[in-house]
């Protein structure tokens, strides 16, 4: 409970020992880890440089708790006593972001930085007393004594910008960044979503701009950590300044970028990659392996692939996914971030995955290729209600002015009577969608209590009338008995037995239902009304956020239903796409593909899509005969229906490879086969 607590997953001699050969070079002398836990990264740094004929003069650590901190002590301690070539070595009992910890650092900045970040989720922070911004004030004071140079403006930004609802991995990323000297190293143990989430931006700016990724060894999934949800990726990059750039101070030799993905097939006991290099030190071989291989060539591995990594790709990527965000563009306008383009002027610049871009034709152009932004079609996600134990009711029998529903379980699946005008249909459950294709309402209802109250609260309403008609607004009614006895009970109800006095109306979800009546500007509102729809709840197609098979996408027709949380949706911002052809697009081999490429794999083989991977989705640009005809296409589609599905995919794939059917063909055979590969992995 403890290391759960902490974001503790400790890497293990395994994994360190291949992140440390992989980072480690000739000038390497001094190294941190500033959140060290038990020195698996630290020993393992100390033997690889053994092998490698490396002598340290700093082997130093941090780490936040006390008992872990004294067992990495005596761990090197231990591992130092006697050799030849022992470094000074100390490990801090503190905590890293406290400028205390950083003022009993022998050193500000060292040559390698390697560590496995804390993993807290932002909800769970401040149950173990932290503060967000106390850390991000930490941070910046880091940043006024180590980074003073042309690139401060950037390391201030990533600082100041970084979404305080981002897990604690972030900051501790940008805090180990901060403490390496330029020109030398970051390797960072990270989850895979580190490209993927939208609060990982930050890191992903910084990485882009004052560093220069060298290497990214891609796991095969949880397998390394056992307890791990998505697959785990090695991150190393050479720390990178503006003058290093521009040629005005020493060159930084940066190694040429290259993607590695490792499979556990290239495992045996011992090592990660023992059974593709049996000797008796299979890192080493491995790093020097991947150093030749760009020299001269070297042959192949089994269980391991390379790829180049696109770093101007990845610049252009994070230049869309950050354009909205006032802090960036103060920046652009403040600072010349090297790499980037303007984002409205040129298309061409789409990302396109390597899975993908390495099966197109010699012959297609980037520039049939864009964004859903740029088609005007918005993604978002579905409605969260703050307590779906209130909110949400199953409909059991349908009356003409009224529908008998069963409240959840917390309420012993009660039944009351609700009128019709007080109930939503909602799309809660992928089963929905299953009833939604087959021309059936689901049974999921969404208490919908906008224009009713109870009547405790008419007085209230009431005496805002004046405020009603300004608005042009309808004034609510009275709770039927029924329902205003449920209501009632709900506001006594604690959905935590451990918090009995946390009732639902205090919920920090359901607290900012409630608004004040401001006359003539705003009607009150009750913790029991939700805020009204955004598009988003009523969006054109949904698509489960969790898929065990391939991403089905599922068209809500009149937009009449309301889509919860669990479901991406997307819509038309214009009134060029129908909800048929949203459906159909994004149900084509090409989109389902590239879902599968962008989207983050969970444990147990599920597929996890969320809006920002679908922001990054690369579509063609489609005229308006072929949008036409997917509008025709969707409204024939089902999850059978192959004839109809191979249909859209000629359309898609048509756009794509420039109306060539014979290229389109060729290209639907090979995405076909790389998505099923895709699944195949997942679920390994």
């Amino acid at each position: 409970v403890q290391r759960k607590q902490l974001g503790q997953h400790f890497s293990g001699l395994r994994v360190g020992r291949l992140l440390a050969h992989l980072a480690l070079d000739k000038h390497t002398r001094s190294v941190l880890d500033p959140m060290a836990g038990n020195g698996d990264l630290l020993d393992a740094t100390w033997e690889a440089a053994g092998e490698r004929g490396l002598v340290l003069d700093r082997l130093d650590g941090v780490e936040i708790h006390g008992p872990t901190a004294d067992v990495c002590r005596e761990r090197l301690r231990g591992l130092l006593a006697g050799a030849a070539n022992a470094s000074a070595s100390e490990v801090l009992a503190m905590n890293a972001f406290d400028a205390a910890a950083r003022d009993e650092l022998p050193q500000t900045q060292y040559d390698l930085v390697i560590t496995n970040p804390p993993y807290v989720r932002y909800q769970a922070q401040a149950d173990q007393g932290i503060c967000n911004r106390t850390i991000r004030v930490q941070l910046q004071r880091t940043l006024a004594r180590n980074q003073t140079g042309p690139d401060a403006s950037i390391w201030r930004a990533a600082v100041d910008g970084y979404s305080g609802l981002a897990d604690l991995s972030v900051p501790a990323w940008l805090l180990a960044a901060a403490l390496v000297r330029v020109g030398g190293s970051l390797a960072v143990v990270a989850p895979a979503t580190w490209r993927s989430r939208d609060y990982a931006a930050a890191v992903r700016l910084l990485m882009s701009h004052c560093f220069e990724i060298e290497r990214v060894v891609e796991g095969p999934r949880s397998a390394w950590f056992a307890d791990a949800l998505v697959c785990t990726h090695l991150v190393i990059a050479r720390r990178t300044s503006r003058a290093c750039r521009n040629g005005d101070g020493p060159p930084c030799v940066v190694r040429r970028p290259v993607w590695v993905k490792v499979g556990t097939e290239a495992a045996d006991g011992n090592s990660l990659v023992g059974a593709s290099f049996r000797t008796p030190c299979s890192e080493r071989h491995f790093a020097t392996w991947l150093r030749d291989r760009e020299i001269a060539n070297a042959k192949d591995q089994p269980g391991i692939a390379v790829s180049p990594f696109d770093l101007t790709n990845e610049r252009n990527e994070i230049q869309r996914q950050l354009s909205r965000r006032r802090w960036y563009r103060t920046l652009r306008e403040t600072s010349s971030l090297h790499g980037t383009t303007d984002d409205d002027a040129s298309p061409s610049d789409v990302a396109v995955p390597s899975e993908i871009a390495e099966l197109l034709p010699d012959s297609v152009t980037r520039h049939k290729l864009t964004t859903l932004d740029r088609l005007e079609i918005a993604v978002g996600q579905g409605l969260r209600t703050g307590c779906n134990s209130f909110f949400y009711v199953s409909a059991v029998e349908r009356g003409v002015a009224d529908t008998v529903v069963e409240a959840a379980s917390l309420f012993d699946r009660r039944r009351f009577r609700v009128p019709n005008a007080a109930l939503r249909t909602v799309i809660r459950r992928q089963t929905d969608l299953t009833s939604l294709a087959a021309n059936r309402l689901p049974d999921s209802r969404v208490l919908d209590l906008r224009t009713f109250a109870l009547p405790e609260d008419m007085p209230a309403v009431s005496a805002a009338e004046p405020t009603y008609r300004v608005c042009g607004q309808e004034m609510p009614r009275t709770m039927p008995a029924e329902l205003s006895a449920h209501v009632r009970l709900a506001a006594g109800t604690a959905i935590d037995v451990a918090e009995e006095s946390k009732a639902i109306p205090d919920l920090s979800a359901v607290r900012t239902n409630l608004r004040l009546c401001r006359p003539g500007k705003t009607q009150p509102r009750f913790w029991y009304m939700l805020p009204d729809f955004a598009p988003r709840h009523l969006p054109a197609v949904a698509i489960p956020r969790v898929n065990h098979g391939s991403p089905w996408t599922e068209a809500n027709r009149g937009r009449r239903l309301v889509v919860d949380a669990n479901f991406a949706t997307v819509w038309a911002v214009g009134g060029s796409w129908t909800p048929s052809a949203l459906k159909a697009l994004l149900n084509s081999i090409w989109c389902r593909t590239a879902m599968e490429v962008l989207c983050t794999p969970l444990g147990g083989g599920a597929l996890k899509v969320e809006a920002t991977h679908l922001r990054r989705l690369p579509v063609p640009r489609l005229s308006k005969h072929q949008r036409a005809a997917l509008t025709a296409a969707g409204r024939r589609l089902t999850r059978r229906a192959s004839t109809t599905q191979a249909a859209i995919d000629d359309i898609v794939l048509g756009a794509v490879c420039g109306d060539r059917l014979r290229l389109a063909a060729k290209l639907a055979r090979a995405l076909h086969q790389r998505t099923a590969e895709l699944i195949a992995a997942r679920r390994a």
